[in-house]
């Protein structure tokens, strides 16, 4: 983002500037500190604007490239925020420098409100009632307690420098993911453990293009190490679509409510193509929704091309990238006794 439009945002108060200059620093150390490793990747700490062929033009894609060590450089679309709009923000779970970056590169004065996926909307009254504390009670402690996180099967990545930041912005926080209960009845039933008429609102009625619902299927067998075909996912590819229209759906309430919404979720849900985002659309034409995605670095694919997602047509399935380091992680395919993955680190639960 760029201090003019942070500072239109902000109704150019001193307080504004003062919050966006200490956001920008603190990512600005963050990234030097990934360029100190022994190793470093030429786009390591660099942020990329979607919108090229893919085939290219080396030059071209280099002019949409922006050093994020550098105080100004711009993250997301390269457009000036709007008020109204929806920014999605992806990751990879297990990669905990996804989690410091955007804590520190959130921005309260640009951020109204913000969802997670990795809350569940039954646990709404519990992050209310944490919200309604006095703001001196209101810890991270105190919020993992109120929304039992060590039970809830995220606790095994480091969220909480995120967590902490939100808390500490004030920001209203909100629940996007189902209840666990529906995922898995939607796994195992599919349309049908669901009301028409809560389908209809959600806009799971509308199917996706076939050419968007083999891609998400051929995504659940890759993430399944290709140990069940892809015929076995349609109740999981439509559980899928339950979360992202649960996401979307939250995000509009939100963003009713507050103006400008940041969403938290794995980078399978930020995809332009048949994730959050086509469900904003399909709900609220014409609202601004942007989307990024974190992707880790991989040895010698230096092309920033290469990282772009691409739906079935070629087109962006994101508005832009930013380049991180790798987590160290073992292959999760070797308990399946497959090949090596070379992909495919924990995008989404």
């Amino acid at each position: 983002m760029t201090l003019v439009a942070s500072l239109v945002l902000s109704g150019a108060t001193w307080a504004g500037r003062a919050q966006w200059l200490k956001s920008e620093t603190a990512v600005a150390e963050l990234v030097q500190s990934w360029r100190r490793a022994d190793s470093v990747h030429p786009l390591t700490a660099y942020s990329f604007r979607a919108g090229g062929t893919g085939a290219g033009d080396a030059a071209a894609a280099n002019a949409r490239l922006s050093d994020l060590g550098r105080i100004g450089s711009p993250l997301g679309s390269a457009d000036a925020p709007s008020v109204r709009q929806i920014a999605l923000v992806g990751e990879v779970h297990d990669n905990a420098e996804h989690h410091k970056f955007r804590a520190r590169q959130l921005e309260p004065i640009s951020v109204r409100s913000v969802v997670f996926e990795q809350l569940r909307t039954d646990q709404q009254p519990a992050i209310d009632a944490f919200m309604a504390l006095p703001k001196g009670k209101r810890t991270l402690d105190a919020f993992l307690g109120a929304v039992e996180w060590d039970a809830s099967g995220w606790a095994k990545y480091d969220y909480k420098p995120l967590l902490e930041a939100v808390i500490a912005a004030d920001l209203p926080i909100y629940a996007g993911d189902p209840p666990k209960e529906l995922i898995r009845k939607a796994a195992k039933e599919g349309r049908g453990a669901l009301a028409a008429e809560e389908r209809q609102r959600l806009g799971l009625d509308t199917p996706l293009d076939p050419s968007l619902h083999d891609a998400a299927l051929a995504e659940l067998e890759a993430s399944h190490c290709g140990a069940m075909p892809k015929s076995a996912f349609g109740g999981m590819a439509f559980a899928q679509r339950l979360r992202d229209a649960t996401l979307a759906d939250v995000a509009l309430k939100a963003n009713e409510r507050h103006g400008a919404v940041t969403v938290f979720a794995g980078n399978g849900h930020v995809r332009s193509d048949r994730g959050v985002p086509w469900y904003l659309r399909l709900r609220a034409p014409g609202l601004p929704v942007t989307a990024t995605m974190l992707v880790e670095v991989e040895n010698g694919k230096t092309d920033p091309e290469a990282y772009v997602p691409r739906g079935p047509d070629g087109k962006p399935a994101a508005d832009s990238i930013v380049f991180t380091p790798r987590a160290a992680r073992e292959d999760p395919c070797a308990a399946f006794g497959g090949a090596p993955s070379r992909a495919a680190p924990i995008t989404k639960n």
